[in-house]
């Protein structure tokens, strides 16, 4: 095992520990956050109290200090100090606490109280004749929990939660829950807490050991693929690493783990079916999970093409690529309508409104779906690529695209027939791109396919919405058909029982007085806060009868209403009330009861009709008991009931007829468009017709969401995260400088426009704001001049003011309070605001200095009451008989109204921010490719540049950086080619001095032995022997003649060599010749195996080639040492039209230190020959235009590839 392997294998035990522990980490992390027993959770939230009692104790302590100031400092969110000198109020940092049993409250000694729906822990503090006491916040406690009123829970005391109707309190000497005490170690409370799991708001920074875990993952796979030492271990760890995804996703969405992963809202199981897709985050993880696989798989997987297999079953190799993307594809078509049918989701983003964090979420999601899709159908065309030519391709795709849409027409598909034209598009489009189109430019396909699958995923994602939009028309007309208000009938189940038997109703009935019987039912057996209903309760006697008007038609009052009842009335569960079904605008209720009376029996029946809704905003919103109907309907409706013909209710921004003549005959429902909007009519029985109606400005901008996309998707192709095909993963850190100026270009414009948008609307909402803050100043100076000519404004002395401030509040549509000069709360238009514990009965301590103490002339601020922000406005009421008062303005209008205004302004400033990003997109790509263009000619030019070849000079006739670059480069060629000259002489003589030492060398070595063989030949011939003479004759003349054809061998190796350009090309039977070279050899080694293709045919020089063959083998039979059982083994192939042949031995291997000189004329390795005969081979196939490689392991053997074009 090598040293690449083995680091390789380090770092991926490395990742992987790694990748375990960040999960552990996590898994107990979440572990120890959850395992908390009662008793733990008790005595954390002990000590926490206790602390912040210290805290509280610490500062009043602090009082001691600034008993000289008139005024102390209290910092605290989460508590109220208030000071009172005997029973006089003199301090309040909050107005909340404001009650008129507020010194009762306090004084009483206890140290837990409620005031205004609010818990407090209470600490005590004199200081002088003052006594302070620092209320600490416990818990906020509504009556009731609407859209606008919930319940909190102070969260500096440890239960993070959603929902404070978890955590109950209760008395000390109430049944249930454990005792808290305070720090002195008297109890104070009991609480019961009914937290589960799942209410409770997670630690979001446990998210970032899962999400390094699945990083790490990834990695940890990358690394599997890039160690594994052949294709069929890369399937194996692609198919395994797969199988792990899907066994994770699995136990993710069965198990909800990790729990801090599904408890953020994305996560939020819905309808949307799928296995492993059940929430919008669900989607997220498995579509990035699935991008990022085929990113990483087919960057990574290294395919042999040669391999006999995969050419054999190539076409079963391109139907799974092609099914495999056609299944993609009806996953992406799915998952678009998925999400938006069964969530509440909006894709448009343009749009703004209805656009949450799931639905950023989801919008990303589908990007990074679409992306993959590219990825997918971009990898599958490069395979097909080295298997198939651009013909084959194009019609293989076509006709198993065809057969699944004919699949699509068979079966229950998402995809229609006619849809599959998309990835049947996309796939002729990487055709023709990877075929046909040089690299560079291949990355404009890449950009036209993102745009393509852009286009694709907004207008089916347009056409969802409008199709999931006329689906929730539809249940919206439903439900104002109905004309029922379940909330209110809940509340009647409740009351039936108390009707029937309450003797005070019973004592009313008798005495026959129906005002006070319906005061008495709507006041106090029934809390009518919040509900818009009048009550009315009718008497009826045997003997009344009822005059119905216009028609002069008389019935009795039983037999009026039973009729009601009987014809149009629906029973409520088993109580005595029905609802009465009457599409007249009003939802009513009647309940039908018997009472016994002095006449004998009577029925009582109690109406219920609602009135008017729309009685303003702000406190009418708290008072109101509706749950969630609004913010269900995520589209700005407007609706109109007729009956008759005429109209009888409507709501919303379009202004309908009075007529229904206007829509024409109804008949069925049907959707039409007119003015601009779209009208649902549906007619409903009883002759009644209701019409729900959406602007057409809803959908107007939906494919503006296109350049959304395109900026999401070029984002992460810029950034790095997608499409780097050039070098993989590794050529993240190494960027080209043209993507580095893209880059900059867009994080410069980008971040110019984005602090310019930022600064626009700053400036905008700063504008609206002072805007409003003038009109509800104005209008609070009208109410001032008002009221300032009565002689009383206080309720407790002239009731009558309550009435005026009403009628005033309710044309004015604002809320109207008045404080008295001590900040007391004297009159209100609004009184159960305050009786309820809304609000308290308090000026706001800011207001109180600004006005009272400091005499300013107006105070505008931002308050909050429950759920709602609004703009309080203050200014003194001096009445004409000198009595000075505070006037206060909750201006809920204006938050309305500069939330309109500031969305309008954020819509424009964000889709002309997304349209300048487009564009920084495009025309970065311009500048990038305009600055680099020269650059890359003289790279282009360099690379060219050859020693002793024509190198072209560049012509560039700017003065500017790039200018002075090419003049270099201009005077380097000047310079090359002198010195290529000087080279080409010194080269010319060195290889003519090189040649006369070879030849030298190669002729002196035989001259030797002949003239010694002389030298001994004169010697005999001295000695006068001649039968010696001759014997000596005969062997020296051997010796003589073996060295002289040696030295013509010599001399005609050195002349084959100078002569190989003169080639003699013919057609010739290429498997015959190396057959043939082969038998030569077959007896000179143990074993030989041939595998020749046959009929293989070759232009070239026949002799020439032969002579290669038969230097390749005789180096083959050379290279085995003795006494090694020798194999040599002799293939022929055609692969990817191209001629394959291999020589393969099992002898001794060539050295590192030598492979590089394996092709120089002179080099050789035997103790004797030329060393001419591979650099002969070297040369007669480089002018073939084809190549020779090898592979050599030291003493383990050398296989040399022959690698030649296949002509036609």
């Amino acid at each position: 095992m090598n040293k690449a392997r083995v680091k390789s294998m380090k770092k991926f035990w490395l990742v992987l520990s790694l990748a375990m522990f960040c999960l552990i980490v996590g898994s107990l992390w979440e572990f120890s956050l959850n395992d908390w027993s009662a008793d733990k959770k008790i005595f954390l939230f002990q000590e926490r109290l206790k602390f912040e009692e210290k805290r509280l104790d610490e500062q009043l302590r602090k009082l001691d200090h600034e008993a000289e100031r008139k005024k102390p400092e209290w910092k605290g969110k989460q508590s109220v100090l208030v000071g009172f000198k005997g029973s006089k109020l003199v301090y309040w940092s909050n107005e909340r606490v404001g009650s008129p049993r507020l010194y009762e409250i306090l004084s009483a000694g206890s140290d837990f109280v409620k005031i205004n729906n609010l818990y407090f822990d209470v600490r005590k503090h004199a200081v002088g004749d003052t006594v302070y006491y620092a209320l600490l916040f416990i818990k906020e406690d509504y009556p009731y929990s609407s859209n606008y009123v919930k319940s909190h829970f102070n969260p500096s005391l440890g239960e993070n939660l959603d929902d404070a109707s978890k955590v109950i309190i209760r008395e000390t000497w109430e049944k249930g829950g454990q005792l808290v005490y305070n720090r002195d170690g008297r109890p104070l409370f009991k609480i019961e807490s009914q937290v589960e799991r799942g209410d409770v708001v997670p630690t979001y920074f446990l998210l970032i050991p899962y999400i390094m875990f699945l990083l790490l993952l990834f990695y940890a796979y990358e690394i599997s693929l890039d160690r594994a030492r052949s294709f069929r271990m890369q399937l194996f760890h692609v198919f395994g690493f797969f199988f792990l995804i899907v066994l994770l996703r699995s136990l993710m969405v069965d198990y909800k783990v990790p729990q801090v992963l599904y408890s953020l809202p994305i996560f939020t199981t819905s309808q949307i079916g799928g296995r492993l897709i059940v929430s919008v985050g669900d989607l997220f993880v498995t579509m990035f999970c699935l991008a990022h696989y085929f990113f990483i798989t087919f960057n990574k997987l290294k395919i042999k093409y040669d391999e006999p297999r995969l050419v054999r079953y190539k076409y079963i190799f391109l139907v799974g690529f092609v099914i495999g993307v056609f299944f993609y594809t009806n996953l992406l078509h799915f998952s678009i309508n998925a999400l938006i049918e069964s969530t509440q989701v909006s894709l448009n983003i343009a749009r703004l409104i209805n656009v949450d964090f799931s639905s950023i979420v989801a919008f990303i999601t589908l990007i990074i779906a679409g992306m993959g899709f590219i990825v997918l159908i971009n990898s599958s065309v490069r395979y097909f690529q080295n298997l198939f030519s651009i013909s084959q391709a194009f019609l293989g795709v076509t006709g198993v695209l065809v057969f699944c849409a004919a699949l699509c027409y068979f079966f229950n598909f998402s995809l229609s027939p006619l849809e599959c034209l998309f990835p049947l598009s996309l796939y002729l489009l990487f055709i023709l791109g990877v075929y046909l189109m040089k690299q560079d430019a291949q990355k404009s396909i890449f950009m036209i396919a993102l745009v393509v699958v852009c286009v694709y995923i907004i207008f089916l994602a347009k056409s969802s919405e409008i199709h999931r939009e006329q689906g929730v028309r539809a249940s919206f007309a439903n439900e104002i058909i109905k004309e029922r208000d379940p909330i209110f009938e809940h509340k009647l189940l409740e009351v039936n029982d108390e009707i029937k038997q309450s003797q005070k109703a019973d004592s009313l009935v008798k005495v026959g007085d129906v005002d006070l019987l319906s005061a008495y039912i709507s006041s106090e057996l029934l809390d009518m806060t919040g509900f818009y209903y009048t009550c009315k309760a009718i008497i009826c006697d045997p003997r009344d009868s009822i005059l119905l008007t216009p028609i002069s038609e008389k019935y009795g009052c039983d037999e009026y209403y039973d009729k009601l009842i009987d014809s149009l009335g629906t029973r409520i569960g088993y109580t005595s009330f029905f609802y009465i079904k009457d599409f007249d605008g009003v939802v009513e209720y009647l309940g039908r009861f018997s009472f016994s009376t002095p006449r004998g029996g009577s029925c009582v029946y109690i109406r219920f009709e609602s009135k008017n809704r729309h009685e303003g905003i702000g406190y009418a919103q708290i008072l109101s008991r509706e749950i969630g109907v609004e913010k269900e309907v995520r589209y700005p409706y407007s609706y109109a009931k007729y009956k008759n013909g005429i109209l009888v209710d409507s709501k919303g921004d379009f202004s309908y007829p009075r007529n229904l003549e206007r829509f024409g005959k109804i008949e069925h429902a049907r959707i039409m468009n007119k003015d601009g909007f779209s009208h649902m009519v549906i007619p409903v029985e009883n002759d009644g017709v209701c019409i729900v109606s959406l602007g057409d400005d809803v959908f107007a901008l939906y494919y503006l969401n296109l350049l959304y996309a395109i900026f999401v998707s070029g984002i992460l192709t810029s950034y790095g995260m997608f499409f780097r095909f050039d070098g993989g993963w590794g050529s993240f850190r190494q960027t080209s400088l043209t993507l580095r100026i893209k880059k900059n270009i867009i994080t410069l414009i980008g971040a110019l426009f984005l602090i310019m948008t930022i600064m626009s609307i700053i400036v905008n909402a700063e504008s609206f704001e002072r805007r409003h803050s003038s009109k509800v100043i104005e209008l609070s100076r009208y109410i001032t001049d008002e009221l300032e000519h009565n002689d009383c404004v206080d309720a407790a002395k002239c009731p009558q003011i309550l009435k005026k401030l009403k009628d005033m509040s309710e044309v004015l549509w604002v809320d109207i309070n008045i404080y008295n000069w001590d900040g007391v709360l004297v009159a209100t238009s609004r009184p159960v605001i305050f009786e309820k514990g809304f609000d308290g009965a308090l000026l706001n301590p800011k207001a109180f200095e600004q006005i009272v103490k400091k005499e300013q002339i107006n105070f505008v601020q931002d308050e909050k009451i429950v759920e709602l922000t609004y703009m309080a406005v203050y200014m003194p009421l001096v009445l004409e008989n000198g009595e000075r008062y505070v006037l206060s303005i909750p201006y809920f209008t204006r938050g309305e109204e500069l939330n309109k205004d500031i969305l309008l302004i954020v819509i424009i400033a964000v889709n002309i921010a997304m349209i300048v990003m487009v564009l920084a997109f495009i025309l970065s790509s311009i500048v990038a490719e305009r600055i680099t263009k020269p650059l890359q000619v003289v790279n282009e030019k360099l690379r060219q540049m050859r020693v002793g070849g024509k190198n072209e000079k560049i012509v560039y006739h700017e003065r500017d950086e790039i200018g002075m670059l090419v003049k270099e480069y201009n005077e380097m060629v000047d310079k090359l080619e002198a010195n290529v000259k000087k080279l080409a002489k010194s080269e010319r003589e060195s290889a003519w001095r090189e040649m006369a030492r070879q030849i030298a060398h190669e002729i002196k070595n035989p001259l030797t032995p002949m003239k010694l063989n002389l030298q001994f030949m004169q010697r005999t011939l001295q000695k006068g022997d001649m039968e010696e003479v001759r014997q000596r004759f005969k062997d020296i003349s051997a010796v003589l003649i073996e060295q002289i054809d040696h030295m013509a061998s010599i001399a005609s190796a050195f002349s084959d060599f100078a002569k190989l350009q003169e080639a003699n090309n013919e057609w010739f039977d290429l498997s015959e010749l190396v057959n043939g070279c082969a038998k030569l050899f077959h007896e000179n080694v143990d074993s030989m195996e041939c595998d020749i293709e046959p009929n293989v045919s070759v232009y070239g020089d026949r002799d020439q080639v032969n002579r290669v063959i038969v230097n390749l083998l005789k180096n083959a039979e050379q290279s085995i040492p003795e006494g090694r059982e020798g194999h040599v083994l002799v293939r022929l192939k055609t692969v990817l039209g191209k001629i394959i042949l291999l020589v393969k031995d099992n002898g001794c291997g060539i050295s590192e230190s030598i492979r590089d000189r394996i092709s120089e004329p002179n080099f050789t390795t035997k103790s004797g020959g030329t060393g001419l005969g591979l650099a002969m081979s070297y040369k007669i196939i480089e002018a073939m235009g084809g190549s020779i490689t090898f592979e050599s392991v030291e003493n383990e053997g050398t296989t040399f590839y022959v690698v030649l074009k296949q002509s036609n």
